[in-house]
């Protein structure tokens, strides 16, 4: 789960009387959060990916003064009519990025915490459910540097002066020289084509989009109004995102209001913050939770989990919190409902089977195949299922194909397919533990995913590697044969290509003439990618071949 870092005399503030480390490491846990450290300074806390309300602090404490029915804010409204800022979008952004939303937060009382959990929350949100800012990127502003007429277009390469910095840069210049720059470059690259986003007023350019502010319209902590732009591909999300952000400055004691977005074909004002409800059958929910709850406990239930709710027949209504992005439907009501409940009070069920159980022949076989590879000496390890492009492929040196079954929404760039081998999880954990003495013999039996024949399919898969200085093909070559042998297998090796091993030095592994894996010496790039220092050597085994 996501790790995020709070400074714990802002989060106390926030929180007020009666909260202390004790207390506060009770209520995490209730919540379905672990505190993972808790010092003097700062508190680390582990949160589900999905609930991105609880990545800031102000955020984190609404939800959680709720839940202690310290508070009863379950909804937010903007009644003033009036707009404070209005954005003219060119058609030009429709090739790269063609979405934006905003607000304006006036009677921000901005403290040096206050600012830094702002920033921090922008950067964890982008590089999280933005997907490193290419789904959603946001920018805030100082609004009494700017003017409140802007234009949203993808310019010339032109001058402004970035955040940090004192002198004028082209947008060129920005995309080599800044770290940001090059961070994001690809974000707006389009084969040999490049464009350049700009968020502008009559003075010239507020905002490099996706990449960077300008120093005109810094936050200080003598900063008391701001507006936030939110630019990306998905008009639903960047919408949502500003719901969010509102909640956000409402609970900092902000006068929140809309931004006019001037599309070419439509015009709406932002943030919408539109009244969204869910309606649930009270025994459909104790059926499925497996307690009686009772239409009152239900209710306080859903104001401990931030919901405003009502009976209305036999049906109880729940008004979805705007800032809940990751409410969709009935069954994530019912999931807050069990948590406010408490997992601790809710009995399991005995179940019963009139049949008797017995081990699978495949299980057999990953038992035999763990103990053979504990008995040549490696450690055996436990990755998950979910992982990314990246890692997946890129870092292996191999190109990206449609054998991997994709997430459908991800909620974070980090979690984006299902595995389709082994090895990338061993060498990003051998990576992690670079500085572990040498050697190091790793593996792992478990399933890998693919697509085939465009339905989803599943392998059991060995995979080992062995990091060391001196290793080489033949000993590779000598722990398949063992390994193989131990396990009773016969089989046969031959020459081999794989992206992923040096050529020249990787070999197939094939048993009654089918290809079922491969072995050889890592590729120093491979290598490199994963950060391991010292040349390795590893195989990976279809054990679904019987």
């Amino acid at each position: 789960m996501p790790v995020i870092t709070f400074k714990k005399k802002y989060l106390y503030s926030l929180l007020g009387s009666g909260i202390d480390d004790k207390k506060l490491n009770e209520q995490v846990i209730k919540m379905g959060f672990e505190v993972e450290s808790l010092n003097e300074d700062e508190v680390l806390l582990e949160i589900t990916p999905n609930r991105l309300d609880l990545i800031d602090a102000v955020g984190f404490a609404r939800s959680m003064k709720n839940f202690m029915h310290k508070s009863k804010k379950f909804s937010y409204s903007i009644d003033n009519p009036e707009t404070a800022v209005e954005i003219t979008v060119d058609s030009s952004v429709k090739k790269i990025r063609p979405y934006i939303s905003g607000l304006a937060a006036f009677g921000v009382k901005l403290t040096e915490d206050s600012m830094l959990n702002l920033i921090n929350f922008s950067e964890k949100f982008c590089e999280t459910y933005g997907r490193g800012r290419k789904k959603i990127a946001i920018g805030m502003h100082n609004l009494d540097k700017m003017k409140t007429q802007l234009v949203y277009k993808c310019d010339r390469d032109m001058d402004f002066v970035p955040l940090g910095e004192t002198a004028p840069m082209k947008y060129s210049k920005v995309l080599e020289s800044n770290d940001k720059g090059k961070k994001y470059s690809n974000l707006i690259t389009n084969g040999k084509s490049c464009y350049y986003p700009s968020l502008s007023d009559s003075e010239g350019a507020i905002a490099f989009i996706p990449i960077l502010n300008s120093e005109r319209t810094k936050l200080t902590e003598d900063t008391r109004n701001m507006f936030v732009d939110i630019t990306g591909t998905s008009e639903y999300a960047v919408n949502k995102v500003a719901d969010l952000l509102a909640a956000t400055f409402f609970d900092m004691g902000a006068d929140v209001r809309r931004v006019k977005i001037k599309y070419p074909n439509k015009t709406i004002d932002l943030p919408e913050l539109e009244k969204r409800y869910i309606n649930i059958n009270l025994a459909k929910a104790e059926t499925q939770i497996g307690v009686d709850i009772g239409f009152n406990n239900v209710i306080s239930l859903a104001n401990k989990m931030g919901y405003e709710a009502a009976l209305i027949g036999n049906i109880i209504r729940f008004r979805v919190p705007e800032y809940r992005l990751d409410v969709i439907g009935e069954q994530d009501v019912i999931e807050d409902i069990a948590i406010g409940y408490g997992y601790d009070y809710i009995n399991p069920l005995s179940m019963f089977y009139s049949q008797q159980g017995g081990v699978e022949g495949q299980t057999i076989l990953n038992r035999r195949a763990a103990e053979a590879m504990i008995g040549m000496g490696f450690s055996e390890t436990a990755s998950s299922y979910l992982t990314n492009e990246e890692y997946n492929f890129d870092k292996a040196r191999l190109r990206r194909d449609r054998s991997a079954i994709t997430m459908k929404n991800p909620k974070t760039e980090t979690v984006t397919i299902m595995r389709t081998w082994i090895l990338p999880s061993l060498f990003k954990s051998l990576g992690m533990s670079a500085h572990e003495s040498m050697p190091q013999r790793i593996f792992e039996v478990d399933m890998a995913f693919s697509v085939k024949e465009g339905m989803p399919a599943e392998s059991y898969r060995i995979g080992a590697v062995s990091i060391d200085p001196k290793s080489n093909f033949n000993e590779a070559k000598s722990y398949v044969e063992g390994f193989l042998d131990a396990i009773g297998i016969e089989h046969s090796i031959s020459s081999y290509e794989h992206k992923s091993f040096i050529d020249g030095r990787c070999a197939e592994i094939r048993v009654n003439g089918k290809h079922i894996g491969f072995f050889g010496e890592i590729h120093p790039e491979v290598l490199k990618n994963f950060g391991i220092e010292e040349p390795g050597i590893a195989f990976e085994m279809d054990l679904s071949f019987k």
